[in-house]
């Protein structure tokens, strides 16, 4: 009686306290829930492979800088034999790769993280049309090369669209950006479409309707241009994006008929470059191929700090710890998830009835494997436990101790994760290349567990329970990757005393277990009625 009296009071301390400092928190010390939440931050890696012949080699691309919507940090270079030189012109930013005497295929490796804001624009109804302009904004209303400004059709395709009224600012816009958006077909072309082949066509990519949507905005009187970048969405892609700015009273107004983004920019909207440009120049003849990989993570606002830093209860506090020795808090937010994957894993062991390697192999996996992408994660768990095992039958035979084979073991799995990531590098994976993050010791233990139930039960229940600890490890790596649940851990990372009280109920269960109840459904009924 007093051990379940002494339970459930610990049981309710671990409810009640995280939630209390929660209440005090919001309630009397005025914290903003929104401030406390982390933001958005991403980390984009652009990948770039060349085959030199002997030859001098040069690259180029433009490099996001930092204004007022977006924020540029962290950026990093790693190119080997190629000279990095960046310059400025006005709004832009080209990066240079110089090298001589190349030779086979090379890698340069780019990364930034991205901070971005949403913004939203709001045009007056009767705004007129300027009758003139300073001079630096000249050159945004005449031809050039694929905006065929003062061409017959698109005049002709303007007089379709806009009443003989008076025009004003936000109704010819609003007209351009319907005509564009509902009347053409997105179309996915890499090549240069120009305004009037976009117009032809009834059809085009981002950058034949950006054109064209310049073309008609520069003929009736509004400056307008081009604006290259990316949409940055988790994983990998080849795919950048091209949308349009028209200047309105002191601003440039974003456009994409791509999207239907009327005067606004999402906040994964990356600018590149601005104007009609090429993203990537290079040398002749080196068969040069690209790659961007892009990464959501969580970041302290720096608001945070200004507003709460003097408070006792300040949860930055845990941010600036981690700061002071170094440690990144990409790291910190890795260690904060790890308990939610272990409740994960508690809860197909217990309550589900799934057997599993190991009782925090999952999650360890999948906080591993959030670099890596869970496929790939996946697949290179399978491949070193299985290689591994199989190794561990040629050490048997030879009859070793079990210290010494173990340390072969684990010696093996490194060469394995060595091997698996120089793969990824030369093949463009560079999820796969990740696998070397995944965690040696534990993985060498695992892969004994499999070879000795492989002798033991066979090697069809072998599989079984590897496939079981798959599937837990993607319910963890679902839950450990959830913004929601990262951002409530950052912010009130007292909230891990929830998932002790929530472990101390399941460690009472004893009820059945799901997959027993399927098992023995037929009976369990056959009572019950």
């Amino acid at each position: 009686m007093r051990r379940l009296w002494f339970f459930r009071t610990i049981f309710t301390l671990m409810v009640l306290t995280p939630l209390s400092l929660m209440a005090y928190k919001l309630l009397v010390l005025d914290y903003h829930l929104a401030d406390l939440m982390p933001a958005v931050s991403y980390h984009v890696d652009i990948s770039m492979q060349a085959n030199g012949h002997g030859d001098d080699m040069v690259i180029r691309t433009y490099l996001p800088k930092s204004d007022t919507r977006q924020r540029i940090s962290a950026e990093e270079n790693s190119s080997g034999m190629f000279a990095l030189s960046i310059q400025s012109d006005g709004n832009n930013r080209m990066g240079t790769w110089r090298a001589e005497n190349i030779s086979n295929q090379q890698t340069i490796r780019y990364s930034f993280s991205a901070r971005i804001s949403h913004v939203r624009y709001r045009i007056p109804k009767n705004m007129a049309i300027p009758r003139s302009y300073p001079p630096e904004l000249e050159k945004y209303l005449i031809a050039e090369p694929g905006v065929q400004v003062d061409d017959p059709l698109v005049a002709k395709a303007i007089e379709g669209i806009l009443p003989n009224k008076p025009l004003m600012v936000l109704d010819v816009l609003t007209r351009i950006h319907r005509y564009l958006q509902d009347q053409f077909k997105n179309k996915n072309f890499s090549g240069f479409t120009d305004a009037l082949t976009a117009l032809k066509l009834g059809e085009a990519s981002c950058n034949g309707k950006g054109r064209l949507f310049v073309a008609m905005a520069r003929k009736l009187g509004l400056p307008a241009r081009l604006v290259g970048g990316l949409i940055l969405q988790p994983g990998t892609k080849r795919v950048s994006h091209q949308w349009v700015e028209v200047y309105i009273s002191g601003h440039w107004v974003p456009f994409d008929t791509i999207n239907d983004h009327f005067a606004e920019l999402p906040g994964n909207f990356l600018t590149l470059y601005y104007g009609d440009q090429v993203l990537f120049k290079h040398s002749r003849n080196i068969n040069f191929q690209y790659l961007f990989k892009t990464a959501k993570r969580l970041v302290p606002k720096a608001a945070v700090k200004e507003n709460i830093g003097t408070s006792p209860l300040n949860i930055m506090n845990i941010y600036t710890v981690f700061e002071r020795i170094g440690i990144p808090q990409n790291l910190l937010k890795i260690i904060l998830m790890i308990p939610l994957g272990a409740l994960v894993t508690v809860i197909f062991r217990n309550v589900i009835g799934v057997e599993t390697f190991g009782t925090f192999l999952p999650a360890l996996i999948a906080s591993a494997a959030r670099d890596s992408g869970l496929l790939w994660g996946l697949i290179g768990f399978v491949f070193i436990i299985i290689a591994t095992s199989l190794l561990r039958r040629a050490l048997d035979w030879m009859q070793l101790l079990h210290s010494p084979k173990m340390a072969i073991l684990l010696t093996c799995v490194v060469i394995l994760m060595l091997c698996m990531t120089s793969f990824g590098v030369y093949a463009g994976l560079f999820e796969l290349a990740h696998i070397s993050l995944f965690p040696i010791a534990i993985l060498a233990i695992t892969a004994e567990r499999f070879a000795i139930l492989d002798a033991e039960e066979g090697f069809i229940e072998a599989l079984k329970i590897t496939g079981a600890t798959l599937i837990v490890i993607a319910a963890a790596y679902v839950v450990m990757n959830s913004l929601f649940l990262q951002s409530m851990i950052l912010a009130f990372p007292e909230l891990l005393l929830i998932t002790i009280a929530l472990n101390m109920w399941l460690g009472k269960w004893i009820g059945i277990r799901v997959l027993e109840f399927f098992r023995f459904r037929r009976l369990i009924l056959a009572q019950s009625a």
